[in-house]
């Protein structure tokens, strides 16, 4: 029969054999009972989560992976300052050059960001392989050539084309005796007024970071920190570290103290990385933010703790099966398909349209809205009665999945040996 001795010092390391559980008195197998030598459930789970947190906020893998992601954004962001060169550069030969003024004005109009200049012909072929030039239009007025070193910019293509329209236009109502700036008066005079009931403040380049950047974060602060607990948890019952602690405190007392442990140091470093992203978007003007854009960040940080509560309960306790880190993959898979559902869904649905009312419903049930809901709160689409029915539903289905997950890990952690079955895990004791 395995026996573990208490370490050097330590009054409360049973002996236990290899695959029972340890009992308390009375024979209760959930812990020791509160009486003597008991610690009162507040400052047991205080001591647990304190445990935690100094275990991995102090170490080094905690900061240089924190530094890390704070470079990798700083490294994305100077890339994006590099990367604004100013307007592309369009030589228009001499023959042509007439149409200079009607190219620049009807870029100006399109949104392009081009710069028009006269160039001589015989020079052109050099100034696009030096890079000086991104194309150059010439030929004559009946017809032109856009000169490019590789690929024509779309967007070119479309200021020229317009341009050679205009140019036809103006000639053909000269012809029929039509005065050509009367004619477009007329013409601009009849407009659409665009009203949109719910208006986005986000272009669709925009919406679609913000959804990568939102569901992507929260996924994986998902899965590295509850993997990170599973881990924790396998790494104390092999060692039978889980014993000493044990015969002191209750098994849900543990869970609850790492739960929260591991949380903290997950929402600190969120919470950091998303601070110097909001910095990052709003320095460079890369991104349009949300007006609130703090009171966002503090509702991802909440939805961060339901989510990371719900996942992170079901992976400690279904860690709690296995006593081997080669068993761990097994049992944690299910739990993971839920985690990875919401993001796959969120990419592809509110990539697709972000008021589908499909996303709409599947943001309100738990345990997709942990992931969704805050990216359709940063979209802007959510009303504030799906936010709160979506709240509500997130913590009554924690309140109940804790309560299974609570009672897995009570009824597996102090069993070693070949992996628990999950029928037994949850049977009542």
């Amino acid at each position: 029969m395995n026996t573990v001795a208490p370490a050097p010092g330590d009054t409360h390391g049973p002996d236990v054999p290899d695959g029972e559980r340890a009992a308390g008195p009375g024979g209760d197998t959930s812990g020791p009972r509160n009486g003597t030598g008991a610690l009162p459930a507040r400052r047991a789970v205080g001591l647990v989560a304190r445990r935690e947190i100094n275990s991995r906020m102090r170490t080094r893998s905690f900061v240089l992976s924190t530094l890390g992601l704070l470079l990798g954004l700083g490294v994305y962001a100077l890339v994006i300052v590099l990367a604004k060169d100013g307007p592309a550069r369009v030589g228009v030969e001499r023959e042509v050059a007439a149409m200079r003024p009607v190219l620049a004005a009807v870029a100006e109009k399109a949104g392009g960001d081009f710069e028009f200049v006269t160039v001589d012909g015989d020079r052109t072929d050099r100034m696009l392989r030096d890079g000086d030039l991104s194309a150059v239009l010439g030929g004559t007025d009946g017809r032109l050539t856009l000169s490019v070193e590789r690929e024509a910019d779309e967007n070119l293509l479309g200021v020229v084309r317009a341009t050679i329209a205009e140019e036809r236009t103006t000639r053909e109502l000269q012809r029929a005796g039509v005065d050509p700036v009367e004619f477009r008066e007329r013409v601009a005079s009849s407009t659409v007024r665009v009203h949109a009931l719910e208006p986005s403040e986000n272009s669709a380049a925009e919406q679609f970071a913000l959804i990568i950047s939102s569901t992507g974060l929260l996924y994986f602060f998902f899965v590295f920190y509850g993997i990170t607990l599973a881990q924790g948890v396998v790494e104390e019952k092999s060692s039978r570290v889980v014993e000493l602690l044990l015969s002191t405190i209750r098994p849900w007392q543990l869970l609850a103290g790492k739960l929260i442990g591991v949380a903290v140091a997950g929402l600190t470093q969120l919470l950091l990385l998303g601070g110097a992203a909001v910095a990052l978007a709003q320095g460079t003007g890369a991104l349009t933010l949300p007006s609130a854009v703090g009171g966002s960040l503090v509702t991802m940080g909440v939805w961060f703790l339901l989510g990371f509560f719900l996942f992170a309960a079901l992976l400690a306790a279904a860690a709690a099966r296995v006593s081997r880190q080669e068993d761990l993959q097994g049992v944690l898979q299910p739990v993971m398909l839920l985690i990875t559902t919401p993001f796959v869904l969120g990419i592809a649905l509110l990539s697709k349209d972000a008021h589908d009312p499909l996303i709409e419903w599947l943001s309100l049930v738990p345990p997709l809205s942990p992931i969704l809901m805050p990216a359709r709160m940063l979209l802007g689409t959510a009303p504030a009665w799906q936010i709160a029915l979506s709240l509500v539903l997130a913590v009554a289905a924690l309140v109940g999945m804790t309560r299974v997950a609570g009672r897995m890990y009570a009824g597996s952690v102090l069993r070693s040996g070949s992996r628990v079955p999950l029928t037994e895990a949850l049977r009542v004791r």
